[in-house]
């Protein structure tokens, strides 16, 4: 199963561009919504090809005309669809050209991959127009919702990023920026690439004049608010008010996937490990291809010291998304306990040939390597551990204990004056063991 898995991982994959690369490439795509709103509410867009924008409701608010603005020309833009429940909508500007933007999808993102935000802030004093700008950012939280994955991500969104872009590293359209005050805190949300499709299919004007037509924005959201609230609720750690918001919405809707998924992370971290493992199974239950689901379930099996199933779950999990360098991690920590240190080897090596900044692994991989006596490699693991994290002085304590079992007398002593100013206690422990004759 390992061997499979990691052939996986062998295909090629597309270059990484730069941010800069990235703005430079996908800003022209990035515009500025103003509706004909009383109170002036402006927003940003997506252009997706010619006469085509795609906002959030959010912006678009309750009129239909408006304008659009790009590079200091503006057009006219009609509301002509919304996809209300998803705060998505559509603007036809039927005198603006443009390519089609590349798309990429949400259905693959993982937690901690980065991307990037572009959207156009309010106007500041003194300047002439509003631009584009270009924030970066992590995936924080994924939530699976309407065929994809809902997205909340780390970066900073200001004022009039609403309707703008989120872009993967290879400078794919994957998102449509969607901020949103809750629980007292901005957030920053996404909208999945994959939810235009069906706005796209969907779109034939809007049936409703602005005057009888409630504001898109406010429209059949309960299940988006449903989910800002509760990754609200998990950034803030607030465990039991996200177990019991968790349970309420699975009474109402017993096969939420989300909701069962919310359940075990709040039961998770209350320690309830039995009680997550349930949670998962029935989120696996309703969506068999829930690959975070498939991990979470394999740590808290791990919890339990039931490596077995742990071990199925990451492998499961790790079929589905072989480029899961933290899933990978998790898997080598279990093959460690079991003491089938081979195996974690081979397991860390591949989370680090996804994340070669992973710290944690590099240092695993390095405890890893003194179990079977291997010291010049622990040496070369430990070397990358400092590198990354220069504070860690466990790493520097193991570095040393690898140099003296290589009898590297003049490293030994290097080690210790490093250790002497991280933990002078440690540094006296090493000097006692392993330096004095």
């Amino acid at each position: 199963m390992l061997g499979a898995l990691a052939s996986a991982l062998l295909s090629p994959l597309a270059a990484a561009k730069t941010a800069e690369e990235i703005f430079t490439d996908a800003s022209p795509f990035v515009v500025s919504v103003d509706m004909d709103d009383v109170r002036g509410k402006r927003g940003s867009g997506v252009v997706m090809e010619t006469d085509e924008v795609i906002t959030t409701c959010d912006v678009a608010g309750k009129e239909k005309n408006g304008q659009v603005s790009r590079s200091g020309s503006t057009f006219k833009a009609v509301l002509e669809g919304a996809l209300a429940d998803r705060n998505l909508c559509r603007l036809n500007v039927p005198d603006m050209q443009s390519p089609r933007i590349a798309l990429g999808t949400a259905k693959k993102l993982r937690v901690g991959q980065p991307v990037y935000a572009i959207g156009i802030p309010a106007k500041r004093a003194g300047q002439h127009r509003r631009e584009p700008v270009l924030n970066e950012g992590v995936v924080s939280s994924l939530r699976p919702y309407g065929g994809s994955q809902y997205i909340r991500i780390s970066a900073a969104i200001p004022s009039g990023f609403s309707g703008g872009a989120l872009f993967d590293n290879e400078g794919q359209l994957i998102g449509i920026l969607s901020p949103q005050i809750v629980e007292g805190e901005n957030l920053a949300f996404a909208l999945p690439v994959d939810w235009i499709g069906e706005l796209q299919k969907g779109a034939q004007g809007v049936r409703e004049g602005p005057r009888t037509q409630s504001a898109p924005a406010t429209i059949n959201k309960n299940g988006l608010n449903w989910l800002n609230r509760t990754l609200a609720l998990e950034k803030k750690g607030k465990w039991r008010d996200l177990l019991k918001l968790s349970q309420q919405e699975i009474k109402r809707n017993p096969a939420n996937a989300a909701a069962w998924f919310n359940m075990g992370i709040a039961s998770a971290n209350l320690k309830q490990y039995n009680q997550a493992i349930d949670a998962y199974r029935e989120a696996i239950r309703n969506q068999a291809e829930y690959a975070d689901a498939w991990h979470h379930l394999g740590v808290a099996y791990a919890n339990l010291e039931e490596y077995a199933d742990a071990i199925q779950a990451y492998e499961d999990a790790l079929f589905m998304r072989p480029d899961n360098a933290g899933a990978w991690f998790d898997l080598g920590n279990a093959y460690y306990d079991l003491k089938r240190y081979a195996y974690a080897i081979h397991a860390y090596r591949q989370a680090l040939r996804i994340d070669r900044e992973n710290s944690n692994a590099w240092y695993s991989l390095g405890v890893t390597y003194d179990e079977l006596k291997l010291y010049d490699e622990s040496a070369e693991a430990y070397r990358e551990t400092v590198r990354i994290q220069p504070e860690n002085a466990d790493a520097w304590y193991n570095l040393g204990v690898a140099y003296a079992m290589l009898d590297e007398r003049g490293k030994m002593r290097e080690i210790y004056q490093t250790l002497r100013k991280l933990d002078p206690a440690r540094a006296e422990q090493y000097f006692n063991i392993y330096i004095l004759p």
